[in-house]
């Protein structure tokens, strides 16, 4: 026997169910202002409730419907009953001007009761500090206690994107991790081998040298054959201890490659305790580094492993002062204008210049990690004011071996993403020159392990 539906004394309230949907969805009352959102629009626009509740459905979709004060707040005076005037609308659209076309449809999704859908809409960048943002969005009408309101529902593009491309990249990354595990165990096995076998012929050289070092000295000195063969012994001795050295740098380098099958150690602790820890280290080897932080105090407490987290931050860190100190020491292309009007460039370091790094902590509301969906996630970002990353490289640097520069192991980085990985997180990374951002997402607790 099935439960009557009608015998629960309450149902979930539809605000508390709107807030845990994937969608970011906007109410909007007959006179298109924005009366309600739920957290994941907030977090698709990058605009704060505040600033979007009663502002005009309009002012995000289409602004240029709105006439605008100097100050760039809507003049709500030059509207009427929160449309563009009728007959203006009418003027404009017998001129061929489709500027009303959102305005008019809203009308006509309200008359008709017919909802409608846009695609590939571009968000007025000025709002949400001049990052452009392409939308899928669709508007149903609706009568609610014989008020009409409209349901703004948007879906992201770049969001389903950046997802698509970061399960891309994971699996890639799983790949090429594999592959040089194999190698690298492949290597390992020999290279201890060759050590062993040079230690070896070492002991025998030094065995050989002691028994024809002659006792008298008169002789020693006499003997042309006894000195050049001390000489050869000598040069084998130093080759024996090249192979020896060169095994342990093979040896590290493939103890890298094939990382720690150390668990994380997770313990509650503050984000910013690492950061803070790495900032001291790395900041005394690179005093012109200008730091700006913008630390959010009030986040909540993280379950992760310090010291693998201080191994992301001083390898994220350290590369930015190194970017940054490369462009400094980069003479910087300048244009001038000669006498004859043709423009030449010239080239010199440029005195002004001040390597600037900037760290900020956020929180971010249900936001993606591959396939797991968070209510609330940590947000670190690193920005630089180096070099920038070829563009050749930035979609390969997190790949082993993978480094554009020449005293570089490729290493650092893949490390970097091995840890995130870790800690059921990802990492971001945008570029251009005088302007690099690594972003770091991680979970604020982790699942619990599987039996």
């Amino acid at each position: 026997m099935t439960a009557d539906p009608t015998t629960f004394k309450s149902t979930p309230d539809l605000a508390f169910m709107s807030q845990h949907l994937f969608t970011a969805i906007l109410l909007v009352n007959d006179d298109l202002s924005i009366i309600w959102l739920n957290a994941q629009a907030e977090q698709l626009l990058a605009i704060s409730r505040a600033r979007l509740l009663n502002q005009s459905i309009l002012a995000l979709l289409a602004p240029e419907e709105l006439p605008l004060k100097s100050n760039n707040v809507i003049d709500s005076d030059s509207l009427n009953d929160g449309h563009v005037n009728e007959k203006t609308a009418k003027d404009r659209i017998a001129s061929g001007d489709k500027t009303c076309t959102l305005t008019e449809r809203f009308n006509q999704a309200k008359q008709y009761q017919q909802p409608f859908i846009d695609h590939d809409h571009m968000i007025n960048p000025q709002l949400n500090g001049g990052a452009m943002l392409s939308i899928d969005y669709s508007v149903t009408p609706v009568i609610y206690q014989q008020q009409a309101y409209f349901i703004v529902e948007m879906w992201g593009k770049d969001r389903q994107s950046r997802i698509s491309g970061e399960e891309q990249r994971q699996q890639q990354h799983s790949v090429a991790r594999h592959m040089l595990r194999s190698v690298a165990h492949e290597i390992k096995n020999p290279l201890a081998g060759i050590r062993g076998a040079a230690q070896l012929l070492q002991r025998q050289f030094v065995k050989f040298g002691d028994l024809a070092m002659p006792t008298n000295s008169t002789v020693m000195a006499s003997s042309n054959t006894d000195q050049n063969f001390q000489a050869t012994v000598k040069k084998l001795r130093t080759y024996t201890d090249i192979i020896i050295s060169e095994t342990d740098r093979l040896t590290q380098l493939i103890g890298q490659l094939l990382g720690s099958n150390q668990l994380p150690k997770w313990q509650m602790m503050n984000i910013h305790e690492p950061i803070e820890h790495v900032l001291t280290l790395v900041l005394s080897q690179y005093p012109k580094v200008a730091l700006e932080r913008d630390y959010d105090l009030s986040l909540p407490e993280l379950c992760a492993d310090e010291d693998q987290l201080i191994q992301v931050f001083l390898n994220l860190i350290n590369n930015a002062c190194e970017s940054m100190t490369e462009f400094e020491q980069t003479p910087q292309q300048h244009e001038l204008l000669e006498s004859n009007d043709l423009q030449t460039t010239h080239s010199e370091i440029d005195p002004d210049y001040q390597a600037q790094l900037h760290i900020q902590t956020r929180v971010v509301f249900q936001h993606t990690i591959g396939s797991q969906q968070h209510k609330k996630a940590l947000k670190i970002t690193l920005t630089d004011n180096g070099s920038g990353i070829d563009p050749l490289l930035i979609g390969q640097i997190f790949f082993p071996m993978v480094t554009s520069r020449a005293s570089g192991t490729g290493l650092g980085l893949a490390i970097v993403q091995d840890i995130i990985n870790r800690h059921h997180g990802m990492i971001d990374v945008s570029s251009v020159r005088g302007q690099t951002h690594f972003t770091v997402y991680l979970p604020f607790s982790q699942p619990a392990p599987t039996t």
